[in-house]
């Protein structure tokens, strides 16, 4: 920007983001409770700029910070390794020098994990007053079990160390997320989740584009993300246009400040034309300046001749948008569409519902990536517009249209949701208080007694394994973690040796098992005998070196000593012995067991997160099923994944061969169903009743119905309640209904994502379903008529099913999350059956307004300042 207006940087005017209710987006001088930051929106929304808001926060305060930006050619590990390499100095004065060396230490590992070592032996003859030596050498790639690297996580370890020095806060800042390899962002997601459960001032303060939600719940491979997954690991923090009282603000007092003077109409005309834009505002403004008349300043005439500047100076710019690859047939289509109605809105379920079945997802998802692209900007009730007058201009100009306004096109039905506006893009919920008051995973006030369909216990401490392996299977939120943490508080109180990891993308699952067992090291030796936990630490040697090979070289070297010397020589690299292989996690769980036998003392290996392993571990996990139940020593496998692990254990059970086995059937699969309303009451009431929280039972009801049997979002919403009681009165009917549209705020983005990540199939299966509201509607392998489009239907309830967008109840399904239910019928509309996307239902609520007007104009110049705000929807 010109001087008048500062820079990107430092610009004269910051505006302070808000959201929906005018909660602060931006980071304070209190840091929030999540310590996992997530700033997204479409390009020119001020995601950069926030994260520079963040540096000046930290230096004023005294804060640390470490920034990188992700790339699509350098992993997470080498960019990190460049930052605190350049910013070693800054650390060391303020804090210890010793820590600072350990943090650069496990840096620099981070780009070496995986390698191996050589150990070898040399033998020379010759040489000395012999013109000739030779010099033979063998060695072998050998990597101790403790010396595998660093990870992101150890990473992280250490930087809470550094804070131990003098407590204050260090902040991770990371850019271009959604640029970032995909093996990165699953990286983030472990890191987001390490960061939280550590529970020291680190915070991981992220930045990306639109899509960076759909990438990093893809990456994370546990694919609900309906306020359960990425929900729990990101603070996500949507970035919208700017308010027009802002905008207006942004543009005068720096103008006040250098005397400039400035028509009011030339002032609205600029906020008009920059509809919100942080960058196309910057452009106006320096254009406005540039063509300011001498004497009276900032003119109407003068600002139309600057708009019409930025426009033809943008024209190649949106040319090449227009010419990218990215910009499918569909999208330019629907880009001419709404270009064709001027500055009028679209709704978009009257394009949808015309497209007709099988056709309209297109429509739809060239919306969503128009949205995220910033070409395209939703607003509410489902009414898109093009943001940037230049561009649907270039557009009209383009294809030869003349703007001509269709009113079936820019008049939706007339529908009322007022619960819309209640609550803001992120909770802001006391934690301490909810964990005060409902307890913590392990330590619940209130723990809810799950059975199977058939009635029996789910938790291991209410129902022992019918044989060495035991599979906790459900869909995301239904708490299978969470029985991985009871039953490791039972091994805790049991005095036995509990062996846990989480499966991860980044890692094969032996070395997530050997450093599993080095964290346990300390017990293990307290325990056991100290041969045996010798030969325990030579036999995860041997595993980390599975694929070592054997080096021979032979030298010959010509020269009188002490004179140089010149040499040839000869290597060879021999292949893989079969004694040289080293030890499987078989051979390590069996001697596990061996060790366990005496004493009768089970030993437990705990694998997490099923979701995110790949086939060649899934393998691994069959084999050891099948391994411990031929032994029979006190050795378990205890694991837990989502609703597809099961299948996916007995695919990967076949090997290389592709014909699944018998090996997966070795599991005791326990599968948690969503939790039946009385219990989800109790869970509620029990620990309200003990921390005397007063409540309405209408308040309960709703909290109840909005979880629909799913624990993790009961917690969500329990959370928000409180935060919204008032002493006095309590949880109130009025506080549910509130708490509950704060929570489905919160997951718009997450919504938006899930969508996203859905095949056409899986779209058409959710419209149907949605439509019918909590009634949901019979399974298609018994609703659908014979034909392939009843088991691409079939495929796609298992899939939904198994992310959580979808549960199941005998032979019906609905939507699992009723707030994803109401954000679907709004984004097709009430009326998308008419199409035949959906069979037609009344949905309670619906209340009939009697307009029929056609949308005011959005961004277009003429209205007064007051009427803008008024106008525009975010």
């Amino acid at each position: 920007m010109s001087s008048v207006f500062g820079s990107d940087r430092y610009p004269a005017y910051s505006v302070i983001r808000t959201d929906k209710v005018g909660n602060p987006i931006s980071l304070g001088d209190v840091l929030p409770e999540s310590q996992a930051i997530l700033f997204t929106g479409p390009p020119g929304m001020g995601k950069t700029s926030e994260l520079y808001r963040a540096e000046d926060l930290a230096e004023a305060n005294g804060w640390s910070t470490i920034r990188i930006n992700a790339s699509a050619n350098a992993p997470l590990e080498h960019q990190l390794t460049i930052a605190i390499r350049s910013s070693i100095d800054e650390l060391r004065k303020r804090f210890s020098r010793r820590a600072v060396r350990k943090l650069d230490n496990t840096v620099g590992q981070l780009t070496r994990s995986g390698g191996n070592k050589r150990l070898g032996v040399e033998l020379r003859f010759g040489g000395g007053p012999f013109p000739m030596e030779y010099v033979g050498k063998m060695e072998r790639d050998t990597t101790a079990y403790s010396e595998l690297g660093t990870t992101l996580t150890d990473f992280a370890d250490e930087l809470g160390k550094l804070t131990g020095d003098n407590g204050r806060p260090i902040l991770l800042l990371v850019d271009g997320i959604d640029q970032a390899l995909e093996n990165d962002q699953a990286g983030l997601n472990e890191l987001a989740i390490h960061i939280e459960q550590m529970d020291l001032p680190v915070w991981l303060v992220a930045a990306g584009g639109a899509r960076s939600t759909w990438s990093l719940m893809n990456a994370s491979r546990r694919m609900s993300g309906i306020a359960t997954t990425i929900s729990n690991q990101f603070d996500v923090r949507e970035l919208g246009p700017l308010p027009d009282d802002e905008v207006w603000k942004a543009l005068t007092l720096p103008l006040q400040d250098a005397g400039i003077a400035y028509e009011y109409d030339a002032i609205e005309r600029l906020v008009a034309s920059a509809n919100g834009d942080p960058s196309r505002l910057r452009s106006l403004s320096q254009a406005a300046v540039a063509y300011q008349d001498q004497q009276a300043g900032i003119t109407l005439s003068s600002v139309q001749a600057a708009i019409a500047h930025v426009n033809a100076d943008a024209a190649e710019t949106y040319q090449d948008h227009w010419n990218q690859k990215s910009t499918t047939h569909a999208q330019k289509d629907l880009l001419v569409l709404v270009a064709s109605q001027g500055p009028n809105s679209v709704y978009m379920p009257a394009v949808t519902q015309a497209a007709g079945p099988g056709k309209w997802q297109e429509i739809d998802q060239a919306r969503q990536q128009l949205v995220a692209r910033g070409m395209l900007r939703e607003h509410g009730g489902g009414v898109v517009t093009i943001p940037d007058e230049g561009f649907r201009d270039w557009i009209n100009d383009y294809v030869g249209q003349t703007p001509d306004p269709v009113p079936e096109l820019t008049s939706p039905p007339a529908v009322s949701r007022g619960d819309v506006a209640l609550a803001p893009v992120h909770p802001t919920s006391d934690r301490e208080l909810v964990n005060q008051v409902f307890g913590i995973s392990g330590q619940l006030v209130h723990e809810v007694k799950r059975t199977d369909a058939q009635g029996r216990p789910i938790s291991l401490e209410d129902r022992g394994p019918t044989g060495t392996s035991l599979l906790f299977t459900g869909a995301p939120g239904t708490g299978t973690s969470h029985e991985l943490t009871r039953t490791k508080a039972m091994a805790d109180a049991e005095g036995w040796i509990a062996i846990q990891l989480d499966a991860s993308r980044r890692e094969g699952l032996e070395a997530r098992f050997i450093r599993a067992v080095q964290g346990e090291m300390d017990a293990i030796k307290q325990q056991y005998p100290a041969g045996q936990v010798r030969e325990l630490k030579q036999l995860l040697n041997r595993m980390a070196v599975r694929t070592a090979n054997l080096m021979k070289t032979n030298q010959l070297r010509f020269g009188l000593a002490p004179g140089p010397k010149v040499g040839i020589h000869r290597s060879t690299v021999e292949g893989v012995k079969k004694d040289s292989v080293g030890t499987t996690l078989n051979e390590v769980a069996e001697h596990l067991g061996k060790m366990a036998h005496p004493r009768r003392t089970p030993i437990l290996v705990m694998v997490d997160n099923l979701d995110a392993a790949s086939k060649e571990d899934l393998y691994v996990l069959t084999s050891l099923s099948a391994h411990l139940k031929e032994v029979r020593h006190p050795m378990f496998l205890i694991a837990a994944g989502g609703e597809e692990a099961t299948s996916r254990l007995l695919e990967a059970s076949g090997g290389h061969a592709g014909t699944e086995t018998k090996e997966a059937g070795k599991f005791d699969v326990r599968r948690l169903q969503p939790i039946h309303s009385d219990e989800l009451r109790q869970a509620l009431t029990v620990p309200l009743d003990k921390a005397r929280v007063r409540y309405e039972p209408e308040a309960i009801d709703n909290l109840v119905a909005a979880a629909n049997g799913n624990p993790t979002r009961l917690r969500t919403l329990a959370a928000a309640a409180l935060e919204l009681t008032d002493h006095g009165q309590g949880i109130t009917a009025d506080v549910a209904a509130t708490a509950t549209a704060r929570l489905n705020a919160q997951s718009r983005a997450l919504y938006d994502a899930a969508w996203y990540n859905c095949s056409p199939n899986e779209k058409e299966l959710l419209a149907k379903t949605s439509v019918q509201g909590s009634n949901g509607m019979v399974i298609p392998s018994r609703s659908e008529p014979p034909g392939p489009g009843r088991w691409d239907l079939d495929e796609a309830s298992h899939k939904l099913i198994s992310r959580g967008l979808l549960t199941r109840t005998g032979y019906h399904i609905r939507v699992a999350d009723p707030g994803f239910q109401d954000w679907v019928q709004t984004r097709l509309g009430f009326a998308a059956a008419q199409s035949g996307i959906a069979r037609p239902q009344v949905v309670a609520g619906q209340v009939e307004s009697g307009s029929t007007a056609t949308r005011p104009a959005l961004g277009q110049g003429g209205p007064r300042r007051e009427d803008l705000q008024a106008n525009r929807q975010y």
